[in-house]
């Protein structure tokens, strides 16, 4: 393997701007944003990604043909293949599941294989979520933790599962937060000013394609979108929310409410902030 994730920063948090980058079947664009104001965005990379990831100023991305890393003056293979999801674990290594099944976790220059799940869909923190549910890594390798038809899962805080019939957060077991076909979840912990407690969601928002919802004061909401278009991707970075809609509409809210910009990136597989 030529490079190591470990050594790659896209984004340093040295200026003001924030770069936020959404895959799909047209590759890897980065759309630059600065509070809530949109400024350029346009095409890094061409090829069919599958998923993204940032965590800590670097970008992974899985694509049809292997898992690239943001290089800062480009992106670089890692050379393990195929892959349909990608995560950070806790610890920070990279997390990969392939296309042939296998789920890896980069160590250094090398790559532990977890176990295989056949039909991932996402990966954060020490979990992956799958049309044959949510499973974990731990020390044993990877284990299914039950439910079914998971679309997305958020590790932050209290882990939360976005399913087709419903959003859960772990507890004692899976318990049901809201009802309805849920595609994304997006989520990071509480801030330094609050206290969490057990079951705290932090700051969350999950989609589905009729409504976004938004976890605040201790109870779920509807968010007030300035487009009536379905979302299809969520992330959290350390100041706001992103999330892009099927027909390519870009939206952000650092705490002043939702804006909109129209993007044209059309079916939009995920987006990550770096």
């Amino acid at each position: 393997m030529d490079i190591s994730i470990d050594e790659k920063r896209v984004y340093d948090g040295s200026d003001e701007s924030v770069p936020v980058y959404v895959v799909g079947e047209f590759g890897v664009a980065a759309i630059e944003t600065s509070d809530d104001l949109v400024g350029e965005f346009g095409l890094k990379h061409q090829c069919t990604a599958r998923d993204a990831a940032g965590r800590d100023g670097r970008l992974a991305v899985a694509t049809d043909e292997d898992v690239l890393v943001a290089t800062g003056d480009g992106f670089g293979a890692l050379g393990v293949g195929p892959a349909v999801a990608v995560g950070f674990g806790t610890d920070g290594d990279l997390v990969a599941a392939l296309g042939d099944g296998r789920v890896i976790r980069e160590r250094g220059d090398s790559w532990t294989e977890l176990g295989e799940v056949a039909d991932a869909r996402a990966v954060d923190g020490d979990f992956l979520a799958g049309a044959s549910g949510v499973y974990r890594a731990t020390s044993g390798g990877l284990r299914q933790v039950g439910l079914n038809e998971a679309r997305d899962v958020s590790a932050a805080e209290t882990p939360l599962a976005a399913t087709d019939d419903g959003l859960y957060r772990l507890g004692n077991g899976w318990l049901a937060e809201l009802e309805g076909a849920f595609r994304a979840v997006s989520a990071s912990p509480a801030g330094a000013d609050q206290t969490a407690s057990a079951g705290d969601l932090g700051e969350a928002h999950a989609a589905t394609d009729a409504a976004l919802f938004e976890f605040a004061e201790g109870a779920w909401r509807t968010v007030s979108l300035p487009v009536e278009e379905a979302i299809v991707a969520l992330d959290r970075g350390s100041d706001g929310a992103y999330a892009m809609t099927a027909e390519g509409t870009f939206l952000l809210s650092v705490g002043d409410g939702w804006r909109s910009q129209p993007v044209g990136l059309r079916e939009s597989a995920a987006l990550a902030v770096p």
